[in-house]
């Protein structure tokens, strides 16, 4: 009796597993070149994983398979469901571009990143 409740929280385990790490991810497309910790991430397709520590959050951003910026962000409520997914970032007057936040389609909350000054 104990061996297959063993096995069958295995099992569980195993099929939960990925859709928990799903809800930690998403695919989103940066239409622009932008800077986060002065490091910069060229327009282009990135996943992007979480680790929360509530509210904080480690945030990656993997393009092409290689980690090309890890920052912390926070989770703030902005009070809506955001209607899309969005990248939210400055306007510099060099023209350059600074990453404030990720917005997630029908979710209250954003990833925000502190700013560098």
């Amino acid at each position: 009796m104990r061996i297959r409740t063993i096995a069958l929280l295995t099992l569980f385990v195993l099929a939960i597993g990925p859709a928990v790490h799903a809800a930690n991810e998403k695919t989103l497309p940066l239409r622009t070149d932008v800077t986060l910790n002065g490091q910069k991430l060229t327009a282009g397709f990135y996943e992007i994983s979480w680790i929360s520590h509530s509210p904080e959050a480690t945030v990656t951003f993997i393009r092409a398979g290689r980690v090309t910026v890890t920052a912390m962000g926070k989770w703030l409520d902005r009070g809506v469901k955001s209607p899309g997914d969005a990248f939210v970032y400055t306007n510099n007057p060099d023209g350059s571009h600074t990453l404030l936040e990720i917005r997630f389609a029908g979710k209250r909350q954003a990833l925000v990143f502190a700013p560098t000054n």
